[in-house]
C-alpha cells in the first residue's frame, strides 16, 4: 500500500518540477542569466530524483536495464548535481565571489570534487555487482553488507556533507549571501533555500548512521533511512518553495503595478470602461505590462500640445510648504498634476471644438528603460495626491 502512495506523490511532485523547469529553461535560451539557466537545471534534475525515486518507475527502470538497483545511482548521482547548483547558486549571489575570476576559481576548485565523488560512486555500485532484487526504499540499508556497496554510499553521503557545508557557509555570515545590502527583499527566499540545503544534513546523518549499523549485521535502525529520505523530500520541497517565492512576489507585484497603471492609462487615453481596458492574464503578464507602459508613453506624446509647465511650477510651490516636503516624490507629483491639467486642456478643446495648439513642450526622457515601468507606477500613484488637486486649483 505505501509504494502506490509514494509513486502518486513523487510524480505529482516530479510532473510540477518538470513543468516549472522546463519553463525556466525556454525562458533562459532567450535571456543569457547564468542564474536562471542552473535554476532552470536544478529543477530538471530534482524532477529527475522524484521520478526515479517512485518506486513503479524504479522497479520498471530496473527491469528495462537489467540493474535491478540501477536508479539508486542514478537518483545519488541527480542529488549530487542538485547540491552542487545549489552550491554554484550561491556563489553567483556571494557579493565577493560571483566576479567572473573569483567565479572561476570556485567553479575549479569544486568541480573536480563533485566529478570525483560521482566517478567513485560509479566504480562502487558496478563493482558490488548487485544482482539482488529492487529496494526502492530500503536500498541503502540493504546491502551495506556488501564493501563495495558500503563505500558508495560513503563517498556518496561524504561529497553531500562537503557540498551542504559550503554552500550553508556561503549563505550565512556578514559578507554571506542573505546579507547582500542591494537586494533586501530576497532575504526571507534566501533563509528558506539555506534551510533546506542545511536539512540535508539530517538526511545524512540519519542514513550513516541506519547504513553503518546494517553494515554490521543490525537492522533495528533502519527506521532512520525513512526518516532521513523524508528529511531530505522536505529539504527539495522548501529549496523548491525558496527558489520560486521571489517569481512569486514578482507576479504580485506584476498584478499591483498593472492595477495602478489602469489609471493613468485611462487618464491619458481619455477611455475607460470594461471593453476598453487592456487586460492581463496569468500567461502573459511581462507582455501585458510592457504593452500597457507603450500605450501610456504613447498616451503621455499625445497631450503634448496641451501640456504646461505651470502644473508642476504650482505643485514645486506647495511642496516647498508642505510639512513632509522631504517624503515627497516631487517628480510624480509634477508629472501627475501635467498629465492631469493636459487632459483637461484636451476634453475642453474638444468641447469647444478648438484646434490642437502648435505648441509642445519638451518632454524629459532621462529614465533608463529598465525604470520606466517604475516611473510610471509612481506618477499613477500620484495622480490623486492632495498637492496634486491643490496644484490645479492654483492653475486656470
Amino acid at each position: 500500500m505505501l509504494e502506490p502512495v509514494l509513486t502518486a506523490a513523487n510524480m505529482v511532485i516530479f510532473a510540477v518540477c518538470f513543468t516549472v523547469g522546463t519553463v525556466k529553461a525556454r525562458a533562459a535560451r532567450s535571456d543569457r542569466d547564468t542564474t536562471l539557466r542552473i535554476t532552470a537545471s536544478v529543477l530538471l534534475f530534482a524532477s529527475a530524483v522524484y521520478l526515479l525515486s517512485a518506486p513503479a518507475v524504479y522497479r520498471a527502470v530496473g527491469d528495462v536495464t537489467g540493474s535491478p538497483s540501477l536508479p539508486s545511482l542514478l537518483v545519488s548521482i541527480c542529488i549530487l548535481l542538485c547540491i552542487g547548483h545549489a552550491h554554484a547558486l550561491t556563489l553567483l549571489w556571494h557579493p565577493r565571489r560571483r566576479t567572473p575570476d573569483a567565479w572561476r576559481h570556485q567553479v575549479t576548485l569544486w568541480a573536480p570534487m563533485y566529478a570525483v565523488a560521482i566517478a567513485a560512486m560509479t566504480v562502487f555500485f558496478w563493482a558490488a555487482d548487485l544482482t539482488g532484487p529492487a529496494r526502492p526504499l530500503s536500498f541503502a540499508t540493504s546491502y551495506a553488507h556488501i564493501p563495495a556497496a558500503l563505500a558508495f554510499e560513503l563517498v556518496y553521503l561524504a561529497a553531500m556533507v562537503a557540498g551542504i557545508t559550503v554552500t550553508v557557509r556561503q549563505c550565512r555570515g556578514p559578507d554571506g549571501v542573505i546579507a547582500l545590502p542591494e537586494r533586501p527583499e530576497l532575504a526571507d527566499s534566501l533563509r528558506l533555500f539555506a534551510a533546506a540545503v542545511a536539512l540535508d544534513l539530517a538526511y545524512v546523518a540519519c542514513t550513516a548512521t541506519a547504513v553503518i549499523a546494517a553494515a554490521q549485521g543490525s537492522h533495528s535502525l533502519d527506521f532512520l533511512a525513512a526518516v532521513g529520505s523524508i528529511a531530505s523530500s522536505t529539504s527539495a520541497l522548501v529549496a523548491s518553495y525558496g527558489l520560486a517565492k521571489p517569481a512569486l512576489s514578482a507576479r504580485e507585484a506584476e498584478r499591483a503595478d498593472h492595477a495602478a497603471l489602469l489609471s493613468l492609462w485611462e487618464t491619458v487615453m481619455g477611455r475607460s470602461g470594461p471593453d476598453a481596458v487592456p487586460r492581463m492574464t496569468w500567461w502573459n503578464r511581462r507582455y501585458a505590462l510592457s504593452d500597457l507602459v507603450a500605450e501610456i508613453l504613447d498616451g503621455t506624446y499625445s497631450l503634448r500640445p496641451w501640456m504646461s509647465p505651470a502644473p508642476a511650477q504650482a505643485v514645486l510651490a506647495l511642496a516647498e510648504s508642505h510639512p513632509d516636503a522631504t517624503a515627497l516624490d516631487i517628480r510624480a507629483l509634477q508629472d501627475a498634476a501635467t498629465i492631469q491639467h493636459a487632459r483637461q486642456r484636451r476634453e475642453a478643446a474638444q468641447r469647444l471644438g478648438l484646434p490642437v495648439p502648435d505648441y509642445a513642450p519638451a518632454l524629459r526622457t532621462d529614465t533608463p528603460p529598465t525604470r520606466e515601468r517604475a516611473r510610471q507606477v509612481s506618477i499613477a500613484d500620484h495622480l490623486s495626491h492632495p498637492l496634486v488637486a491643490a496644484a490645479l486649483t492654483r492653475v486656470p
